[in-house]
């Protein structure tokens, strides 16, 4: 069970295992939603006979299925299951999940990465490996591109820590969108002679990834930021993202490479990245700060109200301490 929080999918780590694992053509995948159920219920009965994997999402959309789920799954405490099988959810934290579900399987969490230096080699990890990094027709304007574009992911999605100042609207862009425009700037450098530079800004940015946004001035940073990634000038060499010259595309060159120059990258990075002025750190360090007092706050002891002044902590030491002096003591046999 993949317990969902904002801005993150499992979905692309579940394809890359299932390949890595040789279930390519052995799962099936779907996403409940209205009328759902009985399509997700027939899959996981086939698969339970032949021993395939079967991915269901979004469960907290179909909380009137939920039962039959349930169901489902005390009926195959009695049946014979193939050994391979295996059944796949996600869910966003729900209180129409039934609890024997979650007691029953193994739940997992992937928390959005946070920081620039944590983005990009999440988006890496997710959508490049050695065959895609190596098998482009053209190599060389395909590396820089895409790195070019996973530094346009990665910032985009840290600018939501600025709140009003990065996006009017926070965006829940995801590993999705990412594989989407993948796709599509691979498809533009490979089906033309001449890169289409407007059509290609035009798919990525106002689809691909502007699918997703409502405010028009929303939009336009979308597409102006795109413009500074994906570029004829990208290609160029000594092409700098940041005026420090910490962060540019790397030459084109191995995978091991590039997972090397994102190590040696900082930990914190300044606003000038994002295109915000170095006074818009302030409200995200007092955001963070605020943060971080309230969590410990809310786990400080309260004592008072009717438990004779004594914490928390001190209540439970003395029923325990009651508790011990009612039980009866214990019953010594001896041999007759």
């Amino acid at each position: 069970l993949f317990v969902l929080s904002s801005g993150s999918d499992p979905t692309a780590l579940f394809l890359n295992f299932a390949a890595d694992k040789n279930f390519n053509d052995r799962k099936k995948m779907l996403s409940l939603g209205q009328d759902q159920g009985p399509k997700a219920e027939e899959m996981i009965q086939n698969a339970v006979k032949v021993g395939e994997w079967v991915y269901l999402q979004n469960c907290h959309l179909a909380v009137s299925w939920m039962p039959g789920l349930e169901r489902i799954l005390e009926d195959m405490q009695t049946k014979d299951v193939h050994p391979e099988f295996r059944l796949w959810l996600t869910s966003m934290p729900s209180m129409a999940f039934p609890a024997t579900v979650l007691q029953a399987g193994i739940k997992l969490t992937k928390e959005p990465p946070k920081g620039l230096k944590a983005n990009l080699r999440d988006g890496l990890t997710n959508t490049v490996n050695d065959r895609t990094w190596e098998t482009a027709k053209r190599p060389e304007e395909w590396k820089k591109l895409l790195f070019s574009l996973l530094f346009f992911h990665a910032v985009i999605q840290e600018r939501r820590k600025f709140g009003p100042l990065g996006w009017n609207i926070p965006y829940e862009w995801s590993t999705s969108d990412l594989l989407a425009a993948t796709k599509h700037l691979r498809m533009y450098l490979e089906d033309f002679d001449t890169i289409p530079w407007t059509a290609m800004k035009y798919v990525i940015g106002v689809i691909d990834y502007g699918g997703r946004v409502t405010d028009f001035l929303d939009q336009r940073c979308v597409s102006i930021m795109l413009d500074k990634y994906l570029d004829a000038s990208t290609l160029a060499d000594g092409c700098m993202f940041s005026t420090d010259g910490i962060y540019y595309p790397p030459a084109p060159s191995d995978l091991d490479s590039v997972h090397d120059y994102l190590s040696a990258l900082p930990q914190h990075e300044k606003p000038e990245v994002f295109g915000l002025h170095m006074n818009a750190e302030i409200s995200v360090q007092k955001a963070e700060s605020r943060n971080m007092l309230d969590t410990i706050i809310s786990i400080q002891p309260r004592g008072g109200g009717g438990g004779r002044g004594m914490s928390p902590d001190m209540q439970v030491s003395l029923l325990a301490k009651e508790l011990l002096e009612k039980v009866p003591p214990l019953i010594v046999t001896t041999p007759s």
